[in-house]
């Protein structure tokens, strides 16, 4: 391999071993420029060093002998000018073959200098511009080499702590875990110090992963629902564990508990209770009345408010389908059936339901204001007396209780009231009088209740009215 002198004042160079496979330097185009003053004046023992890689082509130095001892014989000052002349045209030789050598390879190595070197230097080139050029230009691409090299020990160190920390979060169990974190840590250690780390920074470093990897266990144990290792995890590793890690850790653990809890009373409560959604809430919350835990009592009060609500939904959604069954009923027969085979329909809106059935397919007008008024309101008790009281159709009482389920199951109608709006405000631009407003819009909302286009039904009367 080849060597390269070490310069210090008043003492000799030593050559150290150069890797050749070391990669190129990276500012070699600015170490042209810079200032050589660090190495002060080359020793003449830099021709040892030269006359190293001279030796590679001894063929090349008698050829360039030969041409010597056949040149005339000049004066001192002549001869002077003609060494001051080669001196610059080797300079420029090296420096092309450094620019065309990063152009092709990108890249630029102490060997490709060595390799120029022993072709282009002779002995007698010691302490002249271009060898101090050639040294500093070699010097440059050495620490390059080690730049890049301690980089990339940086990025694998980089990469093996990302690897433990992946790895390490999906093991199956407390003791997994301390297996593998007591085989994968030392082996990190070793590495970090071999870069260069302090054994105690290394240290510290090794238990900084230990608890994230740690930490990233339960969190993977949560969320792929095996609570009981992350407990178990979190039991053996909290003392390691940061006040932020052990906190968190902590509340994901208690809020998986109380949700897990929370589900089981729920789910529990139709065989308690039975499809009667208000008596299997309130029978599912006298279960959580007994829980000492106040935190965890009061996230699984949440959960369970939550299941309640979702089902509620789900609850709203199948009567709202109950009402289109009977809207889209061919003949009163069908129509019973619909009220027959539901079950979701409760005790006050049963006997409603059924009456609407038997009076679908009779003559029957609604009052448009009252239609109209009522489109938007939740209150049960209103549609009800309106149709018991003769203001509303059979068949429009279906279409408001199945708009009002639906919206209770979380259909949004905002642009059905948007839509109202711009019919008033196009109404009162073409003075149209309230009666037929009433009219136009009952028209439109109407037949959005069944079809959920009120735009397209809004079209259809504009388009009638514009005739």
């Amino acid at each position: 391999m080849p060597t390269v002198p070490t310069y210090r004042r008043q003492e000799r160079y030593r050559a150290p071993s150069v890797s050749d496979t070391a990669p190129a330097p990276t500012r070699l185009p600015q170490a042209y420029e810079n200032t050589l003053q660090e190495f002060g004046e080359f020793s003449q023992n830099a021709l040892a060093f030269i006359d190293s890689v001279s030796a590679k082509a001894p063929f090349a130095r008698q050829q360039d002998a030969s041409r010597e001892d056949k040149q005339p014989q000049t004066s001192d000052e002549n001869a002077a000018l003609s060494r001051a002349d080669s001196d610059v045209s080797l300079r420029t030789d090296l420096w092309q073959t450094v620019r065309d050598t990063a152009a092709q390879k990108g890249a630029v190595s102490a060997q490709d200098l060595d390799d120029f070197a022993a072709a282009h230097f002779t002995p007698e080139q010691t302490d002249t511009p271009a060898a101090r050029d050639y040294l500093l230009l070699r010097r440059t691409a050495q620490e390059e080499a080690r730049l890049a090299q301690r980089q990339r020990r940086r990025q694998l160190a980089a990469q093996e702590e990302t690897l433990v920390r992946q790895v390490g979060a999906t093991a199956p169990s407390a003791h997994a875990l301390e297996t593998y974190l007591s085989a994968q840590l030392p082996v990190y250690e070793q590495r970090l110090q071999a870069d260069g780390a302090a054994p105690q920074a290394a240290k510290q470093a090794s238990a900084v992963l230990q608890a994230d990897t740690a930490a990233g266990c339960v969190r993977q144990a949560l969320a792929a629902g095996q609570d009981r290792v992350a407990q178990d995890v979190f039991e053996k590793y909290a003392p390691q564990l940061t006040e932020t890690q052990r906190s968190e850790c902590a509340q994901k653990i208690l809020f998986s508990a109380a949700e897990k809890h929370a589900q089981a009373v729920w789910a529990r409560s139709v065989q308690e209770a039975g499809d009667n959604l208000p008596q299997r809430f309130k029978w599912a919350q006298q279960q959580l009345a007994g829980e000492k835990d106040t935190a965890f009592t009061a996230e699984a009060r949440r959960t369970l408010d939550a299941l309640h609500k979702a089902e509620e939904g789900r609850q709203h959604n199948r009567q709202a389908q109950v009402y289109r069954s009977l809207l889209q009923a061919a003949n009163a027969d069908e129509a019973a059936g619909a009220v027959n085979r539901q079950r979701v329909l409760d005790g006050e809106q049963l006997p409603l339901a059924r009456r609407a059935a038997q009076e679908l397919f009779t003559p029957a007008v609604s009052q448009a204001g009252t239609f109209n008024r009522l489109y938007f309101s939740d209150d049960v008790s209103a549609v009800a007396k309106a149709y018991a009281g003769g203001q509303l159709s059979a068949r429009d009482y279906c279409r408001l209780e199945a708009v009002r389920h639906a919206r209770q199951a979380g259909q949004n109608d905002v642009d059905t009231r948007l839509l109202c709006r711009g019919i008033d405000r196009w109404s009162r631009k073409n003075n149209v009088p309230e009666k037929d407003r009433q009219d136009i819009v009952y028209a439109v909302l109407s037949s959005a209740a069944e079809t959920g286009q009120p735009l397209d039904a809004w079209k259809h009367v504009k388009t009638l009215l514009e005739l």
